[in-house]
């Protein structure tokens, strides 16, 4: 008898608290106007930044951005992508691993902070070694 009480209740639990219910409505706060911003930078020239001691090394470079600005970062939408080719591209962050000829294997990681009035993007290798990132194009989307 107890073990038909535990299954009834087992029963219940999983197909009471588990349902598919139709009627769940979702959150939307969709404006009448919704506006977007596309621009497109290349980044030759990158500031070398490190603790005093010369570790945790990466490289960054500011772009300004007069669209990303309170209303943007309280309540837009910001994607950053790194140009790969003439026809691809690819959002940040983006990770990619190397080898070279010696054996030897680093990471290098590709992301960006945004801020009022522009963004940053930052370059880090996992092996910190130091070599300054080669130039690179982004795109960035902004929508508000």
């Amino acid at each position: 008898m107890k073990t038909e009480v535990i299954a009834a209740v087992m029963a219940f639990m999983a197909f009471g608290l588990v349902s598919c219910d139709d009627s769940r409505t979702l959150r939307s706060d969709v404006a009448e106007e919704v506006r977007m911003y596309s621009g497109e930078f290349s980044v030759d020239h990158w500031t070398k930044v490190s603790e005093r001691d010369g570790t945790n090394q990466y490289y960054k470079h500011d772009i300004n951005c007069h669209e990303i600005d309170y209303d943007v970062l309280r309540g837009g939408q910001i994607n950053c992508y790194l140009y790969t080719g003439t026809d691809s591209q690819v959002p940040l962050p983006c990770v990619r691993h190397y080898e070279n000829g010696n054996g030897d294997r680093w990471t290098r990681t590709i992301d960006c902070e945004y801020w009022h009035g522009g963004l940053t993007i930052f370059v880090t290798d996992s092996d910190f070694a130091g070599s300054v990132p080669e130039p690179m194009s982004f795109r960035v989307m902004v929508s508000w």
